[in-house]
């Protein structure tokens, strides 16, 4: 009889910041990248939202590409419009 797991946690998020990721998604999505090997982590300045999408295996210090793109969609907090997006370093 094999043993049962409890599930574990992948992702938590506050609610309110799921429409941030989904906004940003969509304009990554308008670049047809397969998003299947990142992260993505939400930051945020004094004004905007920043996400940024990152290989998920990408090296710690790492400088320079390692063969995948990062992308970073900003967006402002008052109205949630995309005010930058491009690809990271």
């Amino acid at each position: 009889m094999s043993e049962i797991k409890a599930p574990v946690e992948v992702l938590s998020i506050k609610a309110s910041h799921l429409d941030v990721i989904e906004l940003a998604g969509e304009q990554v999505k308008d670049l047809n990248v397969d998003l299947s090997g990142y992260k993505i982590m939400l930051l945020e300045d004094d004004d905007n939202w920043i996400v940024y999408y990152q290989p998920a295996h990408y090296p710690a210090g790492q400088r320079g590409s390692i063969g995948k793109k990062t992308y970073v969609v900003e967006l402002r907090k008052t109205d949630l419009k995309i005010v930058n997006a491009y690809y990271g370093r």
